[in-house]
C-alpha cells in the first residue's frame, strides 16, 4: 500500500505540475495584435466591448470595454483571436435592464465594428484604427494604419496627407516633401535650446510658396504619433495623436483569461 499511495502522490505531483505549465503557457501567450483606436470626425466618442480571445460567442466569455475619442489615441488593447475582431455597441442598460442575466446581455450585443486582422508573419502585429463614417449596414468603418514601434519609433511622428496638392512642411529641423495622399515618418530634432517643436506647412501656389500652418507642439523622446493633414482650399487642417512609451502590459485585455470564472454563484 506505501508503494501504492507513493506512486498515487508521484502522478499528482505530475499532474499539477502540467495544469501549472499550461496555465503559464496561457498566461505568457504574445497577443496577436496590439492596438490602439481613434475617431477621425472631431468630437466624436463611442464606448465598445470586445472579447480579447474572439470567442464571444461562448458563455463566459472574457469581455473588454474600451472608450475611443477623437481627440487623443485610445488605450492599448491587445487581441490574443484568429480572423475577424468584432467590437461591440457598449451602451448604459436601462433600470428595467438592470438585473436581467449576463447571458441575456450577451444574446443582445449589437456589432459596431468590425476588423479582418491581415495574414502576416509578423507577431504582434501593430495598427492604429482609424474609425470614420458609418456604412450603409450601420457598422463603422475602419482604416488601418500600421504603427509598429519598428515602423515610427519612439522620438518620430508619422505624416499621413489627406491632401490633393503636396505639402512642404518644416519640422523642427527637419524640411518634408509630403505629396497628395502619401505618408511620411519623421524624428523630432528639436532646435538647440526649445522644448517643443515648430510644425510649419505651405502649399505651391503658382510660383510663390503659401504658408498655411504655423503651430509648436510638445514634444519628448519618449513619445511617438501621427498628424492627419487635410487641405482645405487654402487652409491646412491638422489633427495629431500621440502615444508615451508604456509597457504591454499595462494594455487592456492583456494576460486576461478566455473565460471569465463567475465566483460566488
Amino acid at each position: 500500500m506505501t508503494k501504492f499511495f507513493r506512486l498515487c502522490f508521484i502522478f499528482h505531483a505530475i499532474f499539477q505540475l502540467l495544469l501549472f505549465c499550461v496555465a503559464t503557457a496561457e498566461k505568457t501567450k504574445t497577443p496577436k495584435a496590439v492596438f490602439t483606436a481613434v475617431f477621425l470626425e472631431q468630437y466624436k466618442s463611442e464606448s465598445f466591448s470586445y472579447a480579447p480571445w474572439g470567442n464571444e460567442n461562448e458563455v463566459n466569455a472574457t469581455m473588454v470595454d474600451i472608450s475611443v475619442g477623437s481627440s487623443a489615441l485610445s488605450r492599448r488593447f491587445v487581441y490574443y483571436g484568429e480572423g475577424k475582431l468584432n467590437f461591440y455597441e457598449k451602451r448604459r442598460p436601462r433600470e428595467w435592464e438592470e438585473d436581467q442575466n449576463e447571458s441575456k446581455e450577451n444574446g443582445a450585443r449589437k456589432l459596431s465594428a468590425d476588423f479582418e486582422l491581415p495574414k502576416t508573419s509578423e507577431s504582434p502585429i501593430e495598427y492604429l484604427l482609424l474609425f470614420v463614417n458609418k456604412k450603409k449596414n450601420g457598422l463603422w468603418k475602419i482604416y488601418p494604419i500600421p504603427f509598429s514601434q519598428k515602423r515610427v519609433p519612439f522620438g518620430n511622428y508619422l505624416f499621413v496627407s489627406q491632401s490633393r496638392d503636396p505639402l512642404y512642411l518644416l519640422f523642427g529641423k527637419n524640411e518634408i516633401v509630403l505629396p497628395s495622399g502619401k505618408s511620411k515618418v519623421s524624428p523630432a530634432v528639436l532646435e538647440v535650446g526649445q522644448r517643443g517643436i515648430l510644425l510649419k506647412a505651405m502649399i505651391q501656389n503658382k510660383s510663390r510658396y503659401l504658408e498655411v500652418f504655423n503651430q509648436k507642439w510638445g514634444h519628448s523622446n519618449n513619445m511617438r504619433g501621427i498628424y492627419f493633414l487635410l487641405l482645405n482650399q487654402k487652409k491646412l487642417n491638422v489633427k495629431r495623436v500621440v502615444e508615451f512609451d508604456q509597457p504591454m502590459s499595462s494594455a487592456s485585455g492583456y494576460d486576461l483569461s478566455p473565460l471569465t470564472v463567475n465566483e460566488g454563484k
